[in-house]
């Protein structure tokens, strides 16, 4: 499996079978927005002009929006609806060559119970937004990682160039996570590569 970062809450996701883009954004971001083609397509808010730009996005992907259990080419997607002050947004988890991978996307509250945590099962990678202001704060990101204790985390939605959103830098969240990062273009990992203990934080490379 390969995860490459766009940024905000869009990622591309590569396994032997299907190839994943999440929320791809629009470019009254600042940015570019994403291209390239795919097989799935999810999207955490549907009716949301910012995260649903899909005009770049070629192929026939088959698109999920919707909170409910998908099985495609491989890949086992589950969308689980967050109550967001006076909306919802989806989070997934995306299940793929025995890797469990929970995306938090664009939340700004994580407000998952015990029990729904413990129905969720262990987490191999945490995507999650740091940013604050729209969504987590640097603090409530950690607290969330503390609770999920997922083997890596990949933060997004942070401050960058050429973005015009309001959001906090990344180092922020980095200092609440003990100030330990690794940093790479893309992350290439099998079940037998995730970390046996503890957490660790990968920093991927925005894609251009």
């Amino acid at each position: 499996m390969q995860i490459q970062y766009f940024g905000l809450s869009s990622f591309k996701i590569t396994t032997k079978e299907a190839t994943i883009i999440t929320d791809p954004f629009h470019k009254d971001s600042g940015l570019t927005p994403p291209r390239g083609a795919a097989d799935v397509l999810i999207l955490a808010q549907k009716n949301s002009k910012l995260y649903s730009a899909d005009s770049g996005i070629s192929g026939e992907p088959f698109d999920i929006t919707d909170p409910g259990e998908y099985d495609i080419k491989g890949v086992t997607v589950t969308g689980i609806p967050l109550k967001q002050e006076d909306k919802y947004i989806t989070i997934f988890l995306i299940e793929s060559e025995d890797i469990r991978i929970l995306n938090l996307t664009h939340i700004k509250e994580f407000n998952l119970k015990e029990d729904e945590l413990e129905e969720l099962g262990e987490i191999d990678i945490l995507i999650l937004p740091v940013g604050g202001n729209t969504v987590l704060s640097a603090s409530a990101a950690s607290k969330a990682v503390s609770e999920i204790e997922p083997k890596i985390v990949i933060p997004s939605h942070y401050k960058m160039s050429d973005l015009i959103l309001d959001l906090d830098p990344l180092e922020k969240f980095i200092k609440e996570m003990g100030g330990k990062k690794e940093e790479m273009e893309k992350l290439t990992i099998k079940k037998r590569d995730l970390p046996e203990e503890g957490t660790k934080v990968v920093v991927l490379e925005p894609l251009r």
